[in-house]
């Protein structure tokens, strides 16, 4: 029921380290990545698809024990150098999915665990990650764009216009006939948008198949339109094209 009266709580001062129950037949290296299974609530080493629920502080041998027979601190806050698939300048700010105990990437994978964000690069395929256990991914967005292509001009395609500024995570691009010649440019420029995309080459395409495209500049400051625009086709011209963004928005 609802109280009544003032009362004090106990609470938690220090937020760095926090202590969980570990699963059954389970032993958690210092160092590994650790989530919750969500069908037991115990901790083990992170299967893609756990909440994610920090880094471990200790190595703890739970191997020949049950759920809870033993406990394993935990980091909860902090930034972290780990082996993050995918990491590029570019994405800094982005959100980072943990794929199991030592694996994280920028690139939500099925059943991925939310694990933080990218704060900088450390090296090829090496981030350091703010990690945020328990949290809410920041939501992503998607825009799904129809692409038109002729043989007598370039085509500038309307994307989207920001609501707030984004961070454009990916991107990617097909055509069911695929146009024997043209670029491909994503920007803000109504005349020339190559500020996110620049100069992807259409005629590399394969039919129905979605390409990545790489991703040059991936912030755009809100109040902005984002074009698409199809260079032009010398003798085949691109049909059913679509262009694809994922972005989040940010604060």
């Amino acid at each position: 029921m609802a109280i009544s009266a003032n009362r004090e709580l106990s609470r938690y001062v220090d937020q760095e380290l926090r202590s969980f129950a570990v699963a059954a037949s389970t032993r958690v290296y210092k160092g590994a990545i650790v989530g919750v299974d969500r069908a037991s609530g115990y901790v083990r080493n992170l299967v893609a698809g756990d909440v994610f629920a920090g880094i471990a502080y200790e190595e703890i041998d739970n191997s020949a024990g049950q759920n809870g027979d033993a406990t394993v601190r935990l980091y909860t806050q902090g930034d972290f150098i780990l082996t993050v698939s995918g990491a590029t300048q570019s994405l800094v700010g982005g959100p980072v999915y943990a794929v199991d105990n030592e694996l994280a990437t920028v690139t939500p994978v099925v059943g991925g665990s939310y694990c933080g964000i990218l704060m900088a690069i450390a090296g090829a395929n090496v981030g350091i990650v703010r990690i945020m256990p328990m949290a809410a991914p920041q939501i992503e967005r998607e825009s799904n764009v129809r692409l038109d292509s002729s043989l007598s001009a370039a085509t500038t395609n309307p994307v989207l216009i920001t609501q707030r500024a984004i961070k454009v995570l990916h991107a990617q691009v097909s055509f069911n006939t695929v146009p024997n010649s043209g670029t491909l440019d994503v920007g803000t420029g109504s005349s020339t948008p190559n500020e996110v995309v620049s100069g992807f080459n259409l005629a590399s395409l394969s039919a129905n198949a979605p390409a990545n495209l790489t991703i040059n500049f991936a912030n755009v400051a809100k109040g902005l339109r984002v074009w698409a625009k199809v260079g032009q086709a010398s003798s085949t011209a691109g049909v059913g094209g679509l262009l694809s963004l994922r972005y989040i928005e940010l604060p």
